[in-house]
């Protein structure tokens, strides 16, 4: 079939093609004497069908032609991994009951149906059923299911087989929804509810100081076991370092243990909280809970100088008072050249971090500037405006070091941050979960516009002014030497702090804890930085690593590659290429490891030169979540199958599935029209026929001797 016509313009352009064509026929022929009346209608006739067929090429008509094939159904298999399957419970054999339940969905019969397998935990993988080694950390069915969506191809239906217990992530529900296949979920594990006592949510701090304290906190959850003393041990490097009980009083009941720990030398600390097994309770793989700390000697000393009485400035302290990895100093002018809390130091040579609130004041004297300008030149320093901040004199204040210039006239009005999406992997944002939205947040106040930043300097925060971006930086950092210095043009952050929303009290401690430690740390001797964003990770997720490469002029090496390599107990040696952020950064997010402890080599390459090398270690932690929650959840898998039009079934109905998927028609062929469109023009065929044409009325000329 031609199509290119349905339009009733088409079709005009077409009929007058006609009546030209006839129009140019009859014109060519309208005086001849010589044509016998018969002959001259003939080539009057093959003059215009040669031109008519070149005008209707000219219209890019196209050929569509119908095929029709019988095709199988694809049906895709999605698999459960998580190791709580292994669990033997109820009538559930575990491992043994997952593979008898696999090889009964009979997916080696492809005869009218092709099958596509995939597993997930923590995320969706391609696998086969014989090769599903059952041993996911973590569950994360939201995310997998959304990685399926994904998928290129649409098959026609889902065999979804899993217990429907998942520890990570959102409901599952609407991934599922969003697919528009119907999901026939098929549910394994127990529905019972058994006896169990279990270690979950334990909190600390991955990194310690020596000569300090550091609290560990666990839950222990009681689940059967009523009026019983259960004993719940500390166990450090191998050694019981401490013994606490706990008394039930219920059948259902949590309680929370508070262990204080002394550090006094440096190295990583091996940790671990059990319960010895109790009687009658149906598993003790969720009786513990191990993980490690690294003991550091390396506490940031930082003088807190501030030049105005604000409550961003007993913010700020409380906050850093409160860490442990932070040796605090703080100093507030009154006036001329006094300062509570003691003069200011003459050197800054035992000091991290200089921070200035509020600097520089207007009727500071010119020696506290001096003295001020002098202690920045030799450390790190992290300037914060306040509302009595004269804004500018910061340059000079402090001898151009300030990341932020003044081009003009800068009202002060209520602002909000904006991210600056080209940054967004800079360590100062290394945040813990989801970025809040800023437009909800308590307004600050600060500079609306005309500042710019120096040319070495990045912007990681931009002012925004009733929901738009002024162009003007809020946070912008640099390096000068082996120095850093940051500056925060922004005030009233005390309201983030004091917020009734959790997002953004954690989003402003987070922030500013960042921020100071990127400025502290200044930049090493080496050219090549790099370490695991922590020291310890939890099994099933992903390791995450940092780097900057700077050149010999302490300049950030653009042109550098960083390759490194991961080895363990548990796994072949691994290698990686990280990726570049740009200012000499890279960042790299391995795939999750099984816990064990691990070396990393780090090499930072520029062609085939090398620049330099970090070797370290990190642990990866064994995850418990498995352990925790075993109940089946067969309303979670009966309304997904119910809400994509699909079925539910336990795995004792896997004969059942089979019935419902033949009477839907997934076990016969299908058949399926496909139409093909092809361009008349790309044909050779019509233009044989215009020759043809044009040949025929040549040769009848010739044969009259017209031609």
């Amino acid at each position: 079939m031609i199509t290119g016509f349905e339009s009733d313009f088409a079709i005009l352009l077409l009929a007058l093609a006609v009546l030209f064509s006839a129009g140019v026929g009859w014109w060519t022929y309208r005086g001849n004497k010589r044509l016998p009346a018969p002959v001259k209608g003939v080539t009057i006739f093959l003059r215009a069908a040669a031109v008519f067929l070149l005008l209707f090429l000219l219209f890019n008509p196209v050929y569509e032609f119908e095929d029709s094939r019988d095709l199988k159904n694809e049906i895709v298999v999605v698999l459960d991994n998580s190791r709580s399957l292994t669990i033997e419970k109820g009538e559930w054999q575990g491992d043994e009951a997952m593979r008898e339940l696999i090889d009964s969905l009979n997916l080696s019969d492809t005869t009218s149906t092709r099958y596509q397998v995939f597993g997930f935990d923590s995320d969706l993988f391609s696998t086969t059923p014989d090769s599903l080694p059952l041993d996911g950390s973590v569950t994360n069915m939201n995310r997998s299911l959304v990685s399926f969506n994904q998928q290129t191809s649409t098959p026609d239906a889902v065999v979804l087989v899993t217990d429907g217990i998942f520890n990570r992530g959102l409901d599952p529900t609407r991934a599922a929804e969003r697919t528009g296949i119907p999901f026939f979920t098929v549910a394994v594990g127990d529905t019972s509810a058994v006896r169990d006592v279990m270690v979950r949510n334990v909190v600390y701090n991955s990194t310690a100081y020596t000569n300090s304290s550091g609290m560990i906190q666990a839950e222990i959850l009681n689940d059967g076991f009523p009026d019983r003393s259960i004993e719940v041990q500390l166990l450090r490097n191998g050694q019981v370092e401490e013994i606490k009980t706990v008394q039930t009083t219920e059948s259902r009941s949590i309680h929370t243990l508070d262990f204080e720990v002394e550090f006094e030398e440096e190295g990583t600390e091996q940790f671990r909280i059990q319960i010895p097994a109790i009687g009658d309770e149906w598993t003790t793989a969720n009786n513990q809970y191990s993980f490690t700390i690294d003991v550091v000697d390396d506490q940031m000393r930082i003088l807190h100088a501030a030049f105005e009485i604000h409550p961003d400035v007993s913010s700020l302290r409380n906050l850093l008072a409160t860490d442990e990895a932070v040796i605090l100093a703080n100093r507030t002018w009154v006036g001329g050249s006094r300062f509570i809390g003691g003069a200011l130091p003459e050197q800054a040579d035992t000091l991290d971090l200089v921070i200035l609130h509020g600097y520089p004041h207007p009727r500071m004297d010119e020696s506290i500037r001096q003295q001020i300008a002098e202690l920045a030149s030799q450390t790190n320093i992290l300037l914060l405006s306040l509302s009595g901040t004269e804004l500018g004199a910061i340059e000079s204040a402090t001898d151009n070091l300030s990341p932020l210039r003044r081009t003009g006239q800068s009202p002060v009005g209520n602002i909000l941050p904006s991210g600056n999406r080209e940054q967004q992997e800079h360590p100062i944002f290394d945040i813990e979960g989801e970025q809040p939205d800023f437009g909800r947040a308590p307004e600050l106040r600060g500079p609306l516009r005309n500042f710019t930043s120096a040319s070495l300097a990045l912007d990681l925060l931009m002012v925004s002014h009733r929901s738009e971006l002024t162009g003007s930086p809020m946070l912008s950092v640099q390096q000068i030497g082996n120095n850093r210095v940051a500056q925060l043009n922004a005030w009233q952050w005390h309201l983030w702090q004091q917020s009734t929303s959790a997002e953004f009290r954690d989003y402003y401690k987070q922030l500013m804890n960042n921020l100071v430690k990127w400025t502290g740390t200044g930049v090493s001797e080496n050219l090549l930085e790099f370490s695991p964003t922590r020291s310890s990770f939890d099994e099933g997720e992903p390791v995450t690593f940092r780097a900057t490469v700077q050149t010999e002029t302490g300049q950030p090496d653009q042109e550098a590659r960083v390759n490194v390599t991961i080895d363990g107990d548990t796994i072949d040696s691994l290698d990686f290429l990280m990726r570049n952020i740009g200012s000499g950064r890279h960042s790299l997010e391995s795939s999750a490891l099984p816990a064990g402890s691990y070396n990393y080599e780090a090499v930072a390459q520029r062609g085939n030169t090398e620049i330099d090398r970090v070797t370290g270690s990190f642990s990866v932690n064994e995850s418990v979540l498995e352990f925790m929650d075993t109940v089946r959840r067969d309303g979670l898998l009966q309304f997904i199958s119910e809400s994509t039009d699909g079925a539910f079934f336990t795995f004792g109905q896997i004969e059942e599935l089979h019935n419902e998927l033949r009477e839907r028609g997934f076990d016969e062929f299908r058949t399926k029209t496909f139409t093909t469109s092809r361009r008349a023009h790309h044909s050779v065929w019509w233009f044989f026929v215009v020759i043809l044409l044009v040949g025929v009325e040549w040769t009848l000329r010739k044969v009259y001797d017209m031609a």
